[in-house]
């Protein structure tokens, strides 16, 4: 048994840890102007030691625990909350801030004395950790009773500011980290010891978010409100945007300054709701300054402004980017509704092509700055631009005005158009894409690029092949398979006439004339009618003699000539002066009749070269009533009848060496517009019906609409399908028994291997 000398008893050993709690105190309300003696401190330490491994029954560890919380709950009732109470308004919260860091100091001392209660007392009974005792007497005693008053401080003084007074933003943010704080306890006190103990703080932020954050977040709402209400009704929209930016940046500012993050999105959600969601629509439709308004006069700063601001907002038909994107995109349907317009009324449509560069040039770079070149704003410009790069200009499509365009930026003595031509050409592709009909395009484009090659008119073989491989890029090998095989013809047959040029040189055969021939592969290229005309005796020594140097050559091919695209250089021995005269193969049999006789009417020259009377008439027109009169015709008068007689212009004379007459066949004809139109149409027939047959070989089984549907998807890259059209190749295809009907559903197709 111990004796009296041996423990300290409770009233000795409580006594002397209360001088230590009230000496602390009366050191902290001094203002710390001496310190906590040291030795006090180890004295305390070992009482409190002392006290908790005495055995039983003299072991106090319950009662200083219990004592260790009342200690506070009296402190705080005493002095305290009567010193914060006692102030008003902004004194308030400045002894609140006070009071609330000097409890954290003396929680901190307080555990270093009662430190061995935590390591293991509390350990053993899983009790509260003694620094969460000490707060949580703080918010029981303290903070709950004059939490109200404190909200409401704070708030008036956040209002102040936003109605533009100054406040005392140090002291804002001493006040709300009390809420915080409170609501964790732990990184207040770094220590190595007690730290594992309890789960304090996993619903860290409940206090702040309770007490004082959803009272924030209505009160901001309710102010933003007023305030939005009041710009809608008098500001003009870019006016509004500057409002709202700047009060959003404030919002932010104010977060950063004395509100803990955690409330930076939930704050900025009010205040965009408020601010922008709430009035958008009216805001956009403002007649005079709205969306449409900032589209049509080009304030791109503006435009950025709104598109910053309203990605903010989540995104559905009547709220963020969403509205936004679809008046972009009415705006732009309506400037290019009014450029087709515009076209019809005139009858040069040759800027067409390039007008719709410019303007997709002016919006495409709208939606790559203003807009961020965000995928929404992307796809209404695609949207836009496929709704009117598809009208017909008259009876002329876009396909063919944009290939016209092509051809006369490709050839030699083309337009030229300033910058890169490599950029030029992403561009004619870009709206190559917008086109429904890119079989339409590719067909022009084959007969033009046929022409250049043919008449050596192309600028650049780079450039060309440039375009194709752009294409191809764009719709695949088989879009440009062709166009591809037009140039490799070109190239094979560069080192075909190399090899005749040697073969007659090796055969000691003179021609009197250098003879180009290009060999073509069917194919590949268009389509060409074959006049029987009569060649000159020069010319029909040329044929015979590149036809007997190519059967030497091949056995298993067949030569069929096409004079059509054929050109000549002749010599005209004219009185003033001889002249080269570059024409077309037909306008070389016509003049050659010439070396045997002066003068001929229409019907003789049409027996001598055995030309279609519609033709001939077409070329005399060249060769007699255009820039360069070789031929006189009498009687004179802009019609040829088949009596007219046409004479050899002795007299003709110019200041070139070398003229280039006009060859008809450069320039696409009426036929030849119907012609491709019916090739196309052709075409895609062969194209509806090999998908439906790919399609129904994969599945076997369908319905009408989901064989209508699938095959419009396949095909959808090349051109729009007619669903009439698809369903009348079903019925081709099931006549033709590759396909059959259901016998118990005649709305569905059977394939038939």
């Amino acid at each position: 048994m111990q004796s009296q000398q041996d423990y300290i008893t409770l009233e000795q050993g409580w006594g002397k840890m209360q001088e230590g709690f009230d000496k602390f105190i009366e050191i902290m309300e001094g203002g710390f102007r001496e310190p906590f003696a040291l030795s006090l401190h180890s004295e305390l330490y070992t009482n409190c030691y002392a006290m908790c491994t005495q055995k039983a029954p003299n072991n106090y560890a319950d009662q200083l625990y219990q004592k260790y919380a009342m200690i506070y709950e009296t402190y705080l009732h005493a002095t305290v909350l009567p010193a914060i109470k006692s102030k008003k308004g902004e004194a308030m919260l400045h002894e609140f801030a006070k009071r609330w860091k000097n409890h954290k100091l003396l929680v901190r001392q307080m555990w270093k004395l009662f430190v061995y209660l935590d390591r293991f007392y509390i350990k053993r009974i899983s009790g509260l950790p003694l620094k969460a005792v000490g707060v949580q007497k703080f918010e029981q005693v303290v903070f709950n009773a004059v939490k109200e008053e404190v909200r409401a401080g704070i708030l008036g003084m956040i209002e102040k500011e936003r109605e533009g007074e100054d406040v005392d933003r140090e002291l804002l943010k001493s006040v709300v980290n009390v809420f915080v704080e409170i609501g964790d306890w732990r990184p207040l006190f770094p220590t190595r010891v007690g730290e594992e103990l309890g789960d304090i703080g996993v619903a860290r932020f409940n206090i702040y978010n309770k007490e004082l954050e959803q009272n924030l977040l209505a009160t901001t709402s309710e102010f933003y409100a007023r305030e939005s209400a009041q710009w809608i009704a008098t500001d003009s929209c870019p006016e509004y945007m500057k409002k709202a930016e700047n009060r959003l940046q404030q919002e932010v500012e104010r977060v950063h300054a004395y509100l803990h993050s955690v409330s930076e999105e939930k704050l900025l959600k009010e205040c965009e709701n408020q601010l922008l969601a709430v009035h958008q629509t009216a805001l956009l439709d403002k007649e005079e300054t709205g969306c449409r308004a900032l589209l049509r006069e080009g304030k791109t700063e503006d435009l950025a402004r709104m598109y910053k601001l309203f990605t903010r907002l989540p995104n559905s038909p009547d709220c963020g980017l969403q509205p936004i994107s679809q008046i972009v995109r009415e705006h732009i349907v309506d400037v290019g509704m009014s450029l087709v317009r515009k076209q019809e009324g005139e009858k040069d449509h040759s800027n067409y092509a390039q007008q719709l560069i410019e303007l997709h040039d002016q919006y495409l770079a709208l939606v790559n700055g203003p807009f961020g070149n965000n995928t929404l704003f992307q796809k209404v410009l695609k949207e836009a631009f496929e709704v009117f790069v598809n009208k017909d200009i008259g009876s002329t499509t876009t396909a063919e005005l944009l290939s016209s365009f092509c051809d006369n930026i490709m050839k030699t003595g083309g337009d030229k158009i300033e910058g890169e031509i490599d950029s030029i050409l992403d561009k004619i592709v870009m709206l190559f894409s917008y086109l429904s009909d890119k079989d339409m395009f590719a067909e022009y484009y084959r007969k033009q690029l046929a022409k250049r090659l043919l008449l050596n008119r192309s600028a650049s073989d780079d450039d060309e092949r440039s375009l194709i491989t752009k294409l191809k890029y764009r719709c695949g090998a088989q879009f440009t398979s062709k166009l591809e095989g037009m140039l490799t013809d070109m190239n094979v047959s560069k080192d075909g006439q190399n090899n005749f040029t040697q073969w007659m040189k090796n055969n000691d055969i003179n021609l009197g004339m250098e003879c180009s021939v290009t060999v073509l592969t069917t194919g590949f290229w268009p389509t060409y009618k074959v006049d029987e005309v009569n060649l000159p005796n020069e010319l029909v020594k040329c044929v015979d003699k590149f036809t007997q140097f190519y059967e030497s050559r091949t056995s298993h091919r067949k030569l069929k000539w096409i004079h059509t695209l054929g050109t000549c250089v002749v010599l005209g021995r004219f009185d003033p002066k001889p002249i080269d005269l570059v024409i077309s193969t037909y306008q070389a049999c016509i003049l050659m009749l010439y070396n045997q006789q002066e003068e001929y009417t229409t019907q003789d020259i049409a027996n001598a070269t055995k030309l279609p009377m519609e033709e001939l008439k077409k070329y005399l027109q060249t060769l007699a009533l255009s820039k360069y009169q070789i031929l006189t015709k009498n009687p004179k008068g802009k019609e040829i009848a088949d009596t007219d007689v046409f004479t050899f212009n002795r007299k003709f004379t110019d200041r070139q060496r070398k003229i280039k007459m006009s060859l008809l066949v450069t320039k696409v004809s009426q036929d030849e517009k119907l012609s491709t139109k019916q090739t196309v149409d052709e075409d895609r027939k062969h194209a509806v019906e090999a998908s439906i047959v790919r399609v129904m070989k994969a599945r076997k089984t369908m319905t009408h609409q989901q064989l209508v549907m699938e095959v419009s998807q396949q095909l959808m890259k090349l051109f729009k399908p007619d669903p009439k059209v698809i369903k009348n190749r079903i019925e081709s295809l099931i006549s033709r028994e590759y396909l059959e009907r259901d016998k118990d559903n005649n709305g569905v197709y059977k394939y038939l291997a």
